[in-house]
């Protein structure tokens, strides 16, 4: 389990930013993730998860910081509240470094179970156009739609995996 504080963060819809000590700024956004779905259902609600450095002060890159991770973890708690909500993380592919973003959200997911009990992840691997592609779901334990949505998770990697 995380240790560390979070940051104080300022939400304006489905977009929440902070800064460290250090001086960087964080954004953690949450947008429409229906496009990922063939034929999603308008009822049910799906959001694309994305952390990214807005800037990164007077660092050369983001240090460690154990907070960030702590706050991360306290925005996916706040914004699956809504237990209607579900959440996608796909891991970025353009520098190759895909898995090791996929172990470090595990890790921060699994360190932190007792802040987040409410909440489970599902987690994919699949290769399409010869690009390895690791996403994971992220749902409350309560969502109403919770099996549809699971279901609609793998089955669309089912067929990214048949196409390639």
């Amino acid at each position: 389990m995380s240790q560390a504080l979070p940051y104080n963060f300022n939400q304006q819809e489905n977009n929440y930013r902070f800064q460290t000590d250090a001086g960087v700024y964080y954004s953690v956004s949450f947008t429409d993730g229906s496009f990922y779905f063939n034929d999603f259902p308008p009822y049910l609600s799906v959001f694309e998860f994305s952390i990214s450095v807005v800037s990164l002060g007077d660092n050369i890159s983001p240090p460690h910081d154990r907070r960030v991770e702590a706050t991360v973890v306290m925005i996916l708690k706040d914004f699956l509240s809504d237990h209607e909500n579900s959440v996608i993380y796909v891991c970025e592919t353009l520098d190759q470094r895909q898995q090791a973003r996929h172990r470090k959200f595990d890790m921060w997911f699994k360190q932190n179970l007792l802040i987040i009990p409410d909440l489970e992840k599902h987690d994919i691997f699949v290769t399409y156009e010869n690009l390895e592609i690791i996403a994971s779901l992220i749902i409350h334990k309560n969502n109403l739609h919770k099996g549809e949505v699971i279901k609609m998770f793998f089955d669309q990697a089912k067929d990214l995996d048949k196409d390639e």
